[in-house]
C-alpha cells in the first residue's frame, strides 16, 4: 500500500527538485521508503512512497523494472491472487527475485499487455512505463478502492494517488470546475470521472488509460462492466436457486476473506459488532487462531460506542481483541482533515474514521473492514423506503408527484421532516435513481452561493449517464447505483484517505471480484431488500455462522452525533465563527447562520452545515481559482 506520482512532459525536462518536493506531499501514504526514477531522454519521472506490507526487504522497492528495463512500474494496492498468477508466469519461464505482488503485476503486463488487469483480484492503482510501445499505462481496480487522479494538459501528463502533488508541480491547474462544484454540493462528493479541479480527473473504477508518449494522445478503456451482464443473467433467470444461495454465498465470502489475510505484518479486523464485520470475523477465524480484532470507543458518546456488540463476537470466536480509545473529538479536526481530502467531500463520518485509523496504527498496519456489504446485499435504510415509495407511486400519476415536490421545495424549509420523502416520491422509478443524499439542490445552491452563481452560468451536472440506469430491475439498479457512486466516490475515498493518513492499509473482503459478481448476477433483488427487510440473504447466512444472541436487525452506521455536537457550545461557536469569518464571496453568510441557528432542524441540517464549514476551511488551505 503506497502513494504514486508520475509525470511525462512534452518539451521540457522534469525538475528533480520540484518533483521530489511534490512527491513528499503524500509521504503519509508510504512512510517506509521513497523511490524516484527519471528518464531524461523522454522527460518522464516516476515517484513512489512505500508502506511495506508484503516482502519487507529492499527487493520490493519501487519504481521496479523488468531485468531488460523494458517496463517500469509504480503500484499502490494489493493483488490478492498474485501467487496463482505467479505460478502461471513461472510456467511461461518467467523468474522472480522477490516475493512481491508488484513483480508479478509487472511481469503480467510484460506477458499479456493491458489485458493483464482482467486477471487481477485486488485493490490497485498503478502506472507502467512501456519503453517498447512508448506508452504509459494507468489502471484502477474495479470497485475504486485505490484512487488515481490524472491530468493531460498542454500535452503534459500528470498522475497521482492524491491531487496535492499535481497542483504543487503545475500550479495552473488550480481552477475550480463549476460543474463538479455543483455536483459536490448536491451529492456530497464529486463525480466518478471528475475532481473539483477543471483539468484534473479521476480515472474511473474498472478503467485503464493508455498515454502515447510520442503523439501525446490517450485512450481510456473500460475493462470491467456489469450492467448488461446483470440484465442478461436475471432476464434468463440464471441466478442460483434460493436453496443453493446461502452455501454459495458462504463459499464466496470464505474465499474472499482467506485471500485477504496474507501479509508479512500483523493484521487485524475492524470489528464494529455490526453484521458485515461480524461475518468477516467469523470467516477469518476459520483460517487464523486468535485473529486480532479491535473496536474503538468514543468516550462520552454511548449511542455510538459499539464495544459491547464487538465483544460478543470477539468472545464467540475467541479473537485477540483490543478496545482502543479514540482521542477526544473537537471541531478543529475539520481543518486538519482538509489536507488529506484535497478533492473535497462532505461526509462527517470522515472524523471517526480518521480517529479509528489513528488508534489502529499504534498496533497494526493492515486491517480488514466490512465496506461494500450494504451495497452488495441491500443494507441501507433508504432501500426499504424507496421500495415503499415505488409501490405507492403506482397509485399516483407522475406529473402530480412532480408538482407536489416542486411545491414542497418552494414552501418547506431545509431540514423540514418529510421534505426529502416528497422529493424521493417524485422520482421516475422506471429508468432512473434518485439522489438519496441531503445536501443542496440547484435552487438552494443559488441561495447559499449567490455571489458565485451571479458571476457564472453553472451547468447542471450530468445526471442521466449512469451505468445503473440500464438495469431493468429496480432493486438491482438501486444497489448497483450506490456501488458505483456512493461507495466508490464517498465511502472508499473516506477510508482510503483516513487510513493512509495514518499509514495503515484497509482491505475490504466484500469487494472481492467474484463476490461482487455473484451478488449482482446471481442474487435476485427479492433476497436483498423489500418494503420491510434489508440484507435478507446475508442475514440467512448470519443465522448459520453467528451466535444466536447476535442482534440481527441492529443498524448502526459508523458516524458521530453531529447534531448533538452542534447543540454544544464548543461546536456551535466553532461553526458560527467559521461562517462569520468566511469570505462573503464563498457563501451566503446570512442564510448559513440561519441554518445553524435553526435548532429545531439542527439534526436534519447537520450534514449540510458540516459541508459548508469543510468547504470554507478547504478553500483557505488550497486557495483555488474560480
Amino acid at each position: 500500500m503506497c502513494g504514486i506520482f508520475g509525470i511525462s512532459l512534452a518539451n521540457t525536462l522534469v525538475s528533480k527538485k520540484l518533483f521530489a518536493e511534490s512527491l513528499d506531499l503524500i509521504n503519509h501514504r508510504g512512510p517506509d521508503m521513497t523511490g524516484i526514477s527519471h528518464d531524461e531522454s523522454e522527460n518522464i519521472a516516476f515517484g513512489h512512497k512505500r508502506l511495506s506490507i508484503i516482502d519487507l526487504s529492499d527487493l520490493g522497492s519501487q519504481p521496479m523494472n523488468t531485468p531488460n528495463s523494458s517496463y517500469q512500474i509504480i503500484f499502490n494496492g494489493e493483488i490478492y491472487n498474485f501467487k496463482e498468477i505467479r505460478n502461471d508466469l513461472e510456467k511461461l519461464n518467467y523468474s522472480f527475485i522477490s516475493q512481491t505482488d508488484t513483480e508479478v503485476l509487472l511481469n503480467s503486463y510484460a506477458e499479456w499487455g493491458p489485458d493483464c488487469v482482467k486477471r487481477f483480484k485486488g485493490m490497485f492503482a498503478f502506472a507502467i512505463y512501456d519503453q517498447k510501445q512508448k506508452t504509459i499505462f494507468l489502471s484502477r481496480d474495479r470497485a475504486g478502492e485505490k484512487p488515481l487522479y490524472y491530468s493531460i494538459h498542454n500535452g503534459n501528463l500528470f498522475f497521482c494517488s492524491e491531487i496535492k502533488p499535481i497542483l504543487n508541480f503545475e500550479k495552473n491547474l488550480n481552477i475550480i470546475d463549476s460543474e463538479a462544484f455543483s455536483y459536490l454540493f448536491e451529492h456530497g462528493f464529486t463525480q466518478r470521472d471528475k475532481s473539483i479541479f477543471k483539468n484534473i480527473y479521476k480515472l474511473k473504477a474498472g478503467h485503464s488509460l493508455t498515454f502515447n508518449i510520442q503523439d501525446r494522445g490517450h485512450e481510456i478503456h473500460n475493462y470491467w462492466s456489469l450492467p448488461n451482464k446483470i440484465n442478461e443473467c436475471h432476464a434468463n433467470k440464471s441466478h442460483v436457486n434460493e436453496s443453493d444461495l446461502v452455501p454459495a454465498l458462504e463459499n464466496y465470502m470464505e474465499q474472499a476473506v482467506k485471500s485477504q489475510l496474507d501479509a508479512d505484518v500483523p493484521i487485524g479486523i475492524m470489528l464494529s459488532g455490526g453484521l458485515d464485520s461480524s461475518l468477516i470475523t467469523a470467516f477469518a477465524s476459520r483460517f487464523k487462531e486468535k485473529i486480532n480484532t479491535f473496536t474503538v470507543s468514543f468516550s462520552g458518546h454511548g449511542a455510538f460506542d459499539e464495544t459491547s456488540h464487538a465483544k460478543l463476537i470477539a468472545d464467540a470466536f475467541q479473537t485477540n481483541h483490543y478496545e482502543l480509545e479514540a482521542r477526544a473529538i473537537n471541531p478543529q479536526i475539520i481543518e486538519e482533515l482538509t489536507y488529506y481530502y484535497d478533492d473535497p467531500m462532505f461526509d462527517p463520518s470522515m472524523i471517526p474514521t480518521y480517529l479509528l485509523s489513528e488508534a489502529i496504527s499504534k498496533n497494526f498496519k493492515v486491517a480488514l473492514s466490512g465496506d461494500g456489504g450494504d451495497e452488495l446485499f441491500g443494507g441501507y435504510n433508504h432501500y426499504s423506503k424507496l421500495a415503499r415509495l415505488k409501490k405507492f407511486s403506482n397509485l399516483v400519476p407522475y406529473f402530480f408527484r412532480q408538482s407536489l415536490n416542486n411545491l414542497s421545495q418552494n414552501v418547506l424549509p431545509l431540514g423540514f421532516r418529510g421534505r426529502k420523502t416528497v422529493e424521493l416520491l417524485s422520482s421516475n422509478f422506471i429508468d432512473s435513481y434518485p439522489n438519496t443524499n441531503e445536501f443542496f439542490s440547484d435552487k438552494e445552491q443559488e441561495i447559499f452561493f449567490s455571489n458565485f452563481f451571479a458571476n457564472k452560468a453553472i451547468p447542471s451536472p450530468e445526471r442521466t449517464h449512469d451505468q445503473s440506469n440500464i438495469i431493468s430491475d429496480y432493486g438491482l439498479r438501486a444497489t448497483f447505483h450506490d456501488f458505483t457512486n456512493y461507495l466508490s466516490e464517498d465511502l472508499l475515498v473516506k477510508i482510503d484517505r483516513a487510513s493512509m493518513a495514518n499509514g495503515i492499509e484497509v482491505r475490504a473482503p466484500f469487494l472481492d471480484k467474484d463476490l461482487v459478481e455473484f451478488a449482482f448476477t446471481k442474487v435476485p433483488s427479492s433476497l436483498k431488500f423489500d418494503c420491510k427487510n434489508r440484507k435478507i440473504l446475508l442475514k440467512k447466512l448470519a443465522l448459520k455462522v453467528l451466535p444466536s444472541s447476535f442482534e440481527m436487525h441492529r443498524k448502526q452506521g459508523f458516524s458521530i452525533p453531529l447534531g448533538n455536537f452542534l447543540l454544544e457550545k464548543e461546536w456551535s461557536e466553532y461553526f458560527a465563527q467559521t461562517i462569520l469569518d468566511s469570505d462573503p464571496l464563498l457563501i451566503n453568510r446570512k442564510d448559513s447562520m440561519a441554518l445553524l441557528e435553526d435548532k429545531a432542524r439542527i439534526f436534519q441540517n447537520a450534514g449540510r452545515l458540516f459541508g459548508l464549514v469543510f468547504y470554507i476551511h478547504w478553500m483557505k488551505r488550497f486557495k483555488p481559482i474560480f
